[in-house]
Formats: structure tokens, sequence, C-alpha cells
């Protein structure tokens, strides 16, 4: 029994959505997990308002017609409450590619996934009151345009004293004084957020008897199997079509059921369920969600769908935004709602079939064009759930650690994680979509973990170092097009830092807010994130080597550069003594560093100058600016040549008397020696301009300073691991291989 407030729907209730969305799958999984019998007094209590006068708590008529819904309940059980629904029904072996389970996603971290790059939606497989979380990429939170404060270069050039006189920690407080803490109040990035829960409720049928729910990886089909215990079997097939622009939900049973579908706060137009809304702050996103049920008729309250007998429909559902693509910060006039009932109207003649077999096979032409095979597992394996195989291996790694050369025991498990990776792309990022966020595309949470943001200082880059390597390259340019509609807001940033060109901070949003983001300076004093992303320009330029790819983003690399030149200081003479330029106050993403004072006192500090992250980055920029100017015929340019000019006079990291390559350009000791940032050696990974192949000690020192971090306890973050696995890669090594020269390659 829960809480009175959940007994009112939307509109009425305290805390009832995230009762039912969270608290809810939560109880019944423990009480599958502990065999605990449960009788549900949640629904019998479900819209009915007139039991709670003041919309929250009963009066005395109240509570006694409560006791009457209650009682017969009750007795009917007796003492044998109903034990919860446990028992595995078998189903064929899946296939490689076919991830499964035999349980509902009891949380929204355990659903499968399914998008067209523009919609998203993640079922739970819940029976008989099923949820899916509804994505759109364009619904955020906006509060209004974020900004630097004007006229804050004489502050950079106060810091910047105060890093050359080596009194760090004053240079971290008065930048968080005097830059990161002014200008707009709002100093985080606005959060991605949700388009809401499409609810269908399964009625008039028997109690659960299993479930068993998968997503075909080559289909991009999420299946979700209801077998009742009358051994009667439901099916429901959650897809995103591309083509259409929708989300599809088919249903099909054995026998007649009925079948209600809704979003919370919504209402009957025409033959149309339609919900409206808006992301959260002034100028939050606003949208629309459409649901339509064909032979549907509308409830007696005017809000859901319903069909009586059926034994097979399908849903079709759409959303449109007032977003504007062209120019975020104006959004569209009114109108842009019609959008919703014009997609629907299009795809309403398509069957069932016909809308899979179209949308499987537009998510198969890119899906298909990587065949991966390592090795086969095992029957006995195979047949088990995803979830189980997954707890094996973390076994059998345990059980290895410290020993080399032992095969897996599940290689299509492997196979299958990497296909997983790329089908989070091809349905997070299409041609003409945004790129992938943080979490792709899918998010429950009003307020994201990190914002489900775009953070520049390398997670959205990582989402896409697939993206050539794994034969997607058409899914690239969603990130070239974002980081392009981003200049005006970069450039305002850099205006009013006192510097020339393009540059954002270390996270942002899709208004493209651009200024210190957060107060800290391990992270607000980063301005190079945007560099790092157009990094990917030019590696789609060397997958395809088509100068046409590069003439589109030309103004964001002149204008990426331009930043780079002007945020330049002189540095320490080299080895030759010539005079070097260093980046002037940097930070390593996002660790800090340990000094001691003019007092004699340890302290901590995050600002210094010409850190390692920060000079090859400026490194890989002007190269690469370098390079599509040669591609473009534009290597006489003026301003090229000077940027070429450049080049050899920036300070080169160096390496450590212990063999590592430093992270600041002092010996500082590290505040987090396992940092899962291994910003510093990305000359190496994913730059370039570490030469890997013939400079021994620059690749040995790399090297040893991933080993450091490992050893340190690093890697300790899934992302974090998955760079240092990739560092590992290029440098053609094995964790815990001797370090050195790299293997000789096979014959």
């Amino acid at each position: 029994m829960n809480p009175v407030p959940s007994f009112i729907r939307f509109g009425h209730s305290i805390n009832g959505a995230f009762i039912e969305d969270e608290v809810l799958p939560q109880i019944k999984k423990i009480a599958r997990l502990t065999r605990t019998p449960v009788i549900d007094l949640h629904n019998p209590f479900l819209n009915r308002a007139d039991l709670f006068p003041d919309k929250i708590h009963p009066n005395a008529a109240g509570a006694a017609e409560m006791a009457k819904i209650i009682a017969p309940i009750l007795l009917k059980h007796g003492k044998k409450a109903p034990q919860p629904a446990g028992h595995h029904v078998p189903h064929p072996p899946v296939e490689n590619l076919v991830i499964w389970d035999n349980e509902p996603a009891y949380d929204w971290e355990g659903t499968y996934p399914v998008g067209n790059g523009r919609l998203g939606a993640t079922p739970y497989s819940l029976f008989p009151r099923e949820q899916i979380v509804i994505n759109e990429e364009t619904i955020w939170r906006n509060d209004g345009r974020q900004y630097m404060e004007e006229n804050s270069f004489p502050h950079f050039e106060k810091i910047r004293e105060l890093v050359a006189a080596e009194d760090y920690k004053a240079a971290d407080e008065y930048f968080m004084k005097h830059i990161s803490k002014k200008g707009s109040p709002h100093k985080s990035p606005y959060s991605y957020q949700p388009a809401g829960r499409l609810r269908i409720a399964y009625e008039n049928t028997t109690q659960i008897a299993a479930t068993h729910r998968q997503l075909d990886l080559r289909t991009g089909v999420s299946t979700s199997t209801y077998t009742l215990q009358d051994g009667s079997k439901i099916t429901q097939e959650v897809f995103a079509s591309a083509q259409w622009d929708c989300l599809v939900v088919h249903i099909t049973s054995d026998k007649p059921l009925d079948l209600v579908t809704w979003m919370d706060g919504a209402k009957i137009e025409g033959e149309d369920c339609v919900m409206d809304g808006q992301g959260t702050g002034k100028l939050g996103t606003k949208f629309q969600n459409r649901i339509r049920l064909k032979g549907a008729s509308a409830s007696a309250d005017g809000t859901k769908l319903e069909m009586k007998g059926t034994q097979q429909a399908t849903i079709l559902m759409t959303v449109a935004t007032n977003f504007n693509r062209q120019n975020s910060a104006a959004a569209l006039a009114e109108g842009w709602q019609q959008k919703t009932t014009d997609i629907l109207d299009r795809a309403k003649d398509q069957t069932a079939e016909q809308l899979k077999s179209n949308a499987s096979s537009d998510h198969a032409r890119f899906f298909d064009r990587v065949q991966f095979d390592i090795g086969k597992t095992a029957d006995s394996i195979m047949k088990l759930p995803t979830k189980a195989r997954l707890a094996l291996l973390k076994k059998e790694s345990s059980a290895a650690e410290g020993s080399q050369g032992k095969p897996c025991s599940d290689p299509d498990l492997m196979e299958t994680y990497y296909q997983f990776g790329r089908y989070l792309l091809i349905a997070s990022s299409r041609p003409g979509s945004l790129p992938a966020n943080l979490q792709g595309i899918w998010n429950p949470y009003e307020f994201a973990p990190w914002a489900s943001d775009y953070h520049l200082n390398i997670n959205v880059q990582m989402n896409y170092w697939p993206a050539e390597t794994c034969n997607l390259a058409e899914l690239h340019p969603p990130l070239f097009d974002l980081l392009k509609s981003w200049l005006p807001q970069g450039k305002d940033m850099t205006r009013r830092m006192g510097m020339k060109g393009w540059a954002m901070g270390h996270s942002t949003d899709i208004w493209g807010s651009a200024r210190s983001m957060g107060t800290r300076p391990l992270w607000a004093a980063t301005y190079l994130g945007g560099q790092w992303a157009s990094f990917h320009i030019l590696e789609h330029y060397r997958f395809n080597k088509d100068p046409k790819a590069l003439e589109p983003y030309w103004e964001l690399l002149t204008e990426s550069a331009t930043f780079c030149e002007s945020w330049l200081i002189p540095g320490p003479k080299n080895d030759k003594g010539e005079e070097t330029l260093i980046a002037r106050p940097a930070t390593s993403p996002e660790n800090k560093f340990k000094y001691i004072d003019k007092d004699g006192n340890e302290q901590t500090a995050a600002l210094s100058a010409g850190t390692s992250v920060e000079q090859w980055m400026i490194m890989q920029v002007f190269k690469d600016y370098v390079e599509a100017a040669n591609a473009l015929g534009k290597k006489d340019d003026a301003f090229v040549k000077r940027i070429e000019s450049l080049i050899p006079k920036l300070y080169v990291p160096k390496v450590a008397e212990d063999g590592r390559l430093m992270e600041w350009i002092k010996p500082f000791k590290e505040w987090s020696p396992s940092h899962r940032h291994i910003s510093h050696v990305i000359g190496a990974y994913p730059g370039n301009v570490i030469d890997i192949d013939d400079d021994p000690v620059m690749r040995d020192a790399v090297t040893k300073s991933i080993d450091g971090r490992l050893a340190a306890g690093g890697a300790g973050t899934g992302w974090s691991r998955a760079w240092t696995i990739g560092m590992y890669a290029r440098f053609s090594l094995h964790f815990g291989q001797s370090l050195g020269q790299p293997p000789p390659l096979p014959d």
C-alpha cells in the first residue's frame, strides 16, 4: 500500500508520478528477489478524486469508502497474498547481437533504448502498467542567456601576474572572485530534459507469469513478451522510425484485451491524445507530444485513448518543439505544434509491419557495415540472460587478475558490447539531428546527472571516437554543425575576455551557453573544449580525403586558431635558448597540484600556465589548421602562414625525472595521482602531435604516465577506462605489458 498522495493522478498528487515511476518498480523488484507476497492497493485508488476533498486527504466519508474498497481485496487473498511473478518461461536461444533479460527494467538505467537521432524511447517492460520514457533532442531547460563579465581582460592579466609570481592559490581565489562568480547569474549548463512518459495499461487480462524483453541491435526493435498465468502471450514492440519521424509501439495478443494509453497532463484532441509541455525555466523549450491509437476512443474523462477487446494495436507518437535550429536564440513563432499532426497524418496509412520493416532497414544500412568476430561462445553461456553473462565475465576477470594470456570465455559478448556502442551512436546521431549529448539522446530526469549536457573536456568527444573507425562517418557532421552554430556565443565570450576568435567553456548546452562553467577553476578555467571538439573535423577529413568535408567549417577552424593565438603568452626558453609561447593561466582538467608557498607551507591549486594539455591542444589546432588549409588550397593565406610560423615556437611539455610526461610546466605533485582524466597525454591520443613511432622518449613518457595513473588506482570510471584502453590500443600495448618498443606486427 502506498502513501495517500499517490492515489490521485497528475494535477492533484504531491508526488504520485515519482511513486509510480520510481518507487513502485523498486518495490516490485524487491518483492520478486525476496519472494515476498504483494497485494496491490495502489491501482484501486487511482483517479478517485472524490475520496480526497482537499486533493490530498480523505474525509470521514472518503475513508469509509476506501475501507469498502480495501476490504474485499484483503478478504479475497486472506493469508495467502499472491507471490510476485518470477518463474522463467523458456524462449528460443537468441543470436549474438541481441541483448535480453527475463525480468522488467525496474529502473531506467536497465531499460533498452531505441532512437532515430531526434526521438528516443526507453521502455521498462512493466505489466500491466507499462511506462516508456520519451525524449526529443531539443527539450532543455533555459533561464536566459549566459555570459562572461564584460571587460574581464584586466582580471586575466592579474591572474597571469599571480601565476608568474608562483602565488597559485591566490590566482585560484582571484579567478573565482573576479571571473567565474561574475557575469550571468546561472553558472552551469542548462539541463537536457524528458518529453514525458508514455503510459500503457493492459486491462482485462489474467496476472503476469513471466516477462522476457530484448533489444535486437541489428533491427533497433525492443521487444517485450508477457506470458500470462493462463498461458497466453502479449507482445509489445517499440522502435523509432527515421523516415516517418515517429515512435511506434506495436502490441499483439493471443486473447482479446483492453488497452489504455496516455501521458500525464494530456487531453484528447480529435482522435489524438495531446500533451503540451515546457522545459523548466522562463525560456525552456516548449513542446507538444501527440499520441495516436487507430480505432481507439476517448476515455470518459477526456484524457486517454482506449480500445476494448483488441488483439492488435499500434500506437504512433511524435514530438514537436519551438526550438529554432537555424537560430537557437529566437524560438519559433506559434504554429510549430502543427508538425505533430502533420507527422502522424503522413504515417497513418502505414501498417505496423511496413513501419517496422522500413525502420529496421534504415537502421541496418548503418549497422550492417561492420562485422566483428573474435571467437565463439559456448552454447551453455549463450543461453543465459545478458546480465548473467556479464556476471560470469566479471567473476572470470576477477579470478584471472594478474594473469596473462587466458582467453575470454565469452567472446560473443565482447562483440555485442562493441556493436552496442555503434548502435547507440546510430540511434542518437543522424544527419540533420543534433549530436549525441552526455547520455546520447535518452534521459528520464528533469535535472539530469551533469545536466546530460555537452561536456567538452572529454565526454562529447568520446561519443564520436567510434564514428570513423566504426564506419559511421555520416553520423559525425552533427557534431561539427553544432559547433558551428555556437560561433556567435563563443566569439562573444572571447570578446568579453579580451581575446580574439572563438572558444567555449568546459561544458555547454543546446543554447551554446559560453562562459566559465561552474566557479572552481579546476573546471571553470578551461576554455579549449571547443578546440578539442574541432579535432574531429580533421579526423573526419583524414578518413575521406574530400576537401568538401572541410569547406563548411573553415570559419570555425579559423576562429578556433585565432583564439589559441591570442591565448598565448611568453614562456620559458627551450633547450636551444629560444623564447617559447605558452597558454596563459590554464588548468589540467580536472586535477590540481601541490606546491610549497613562499612561507614554506604546502598548498593546493588548479591554475598555472602552459599546462601540458593546453600546449598539446594548441599545437594540434595549429597543425590541423595548416593541414586543412593545404587541402583547401589556402596554404598561402597570410593568417595560415602566421599560424604555421607559431608552431615551432610553442613550448613542448617535458619529461619528469621519474620518466613520466609532466602534467604541468613545473614538477608539481598531483593532488589526485589516480585522477580519472589523463588530458595531459592528449597529444598522443586522441591527438597525433606526439610522434609515438619515431620519438621513443616521449612515447615512453606517455605510457609511464598512464601506468602511473593506473598504479595509483586510476581509470575508476567507465569513460576513463575507455580512454585508457584507447590509449593502449594506440600504442599497441596490453594492460600490464612491459612498455618500450611496440611488439612486432604479424606477417
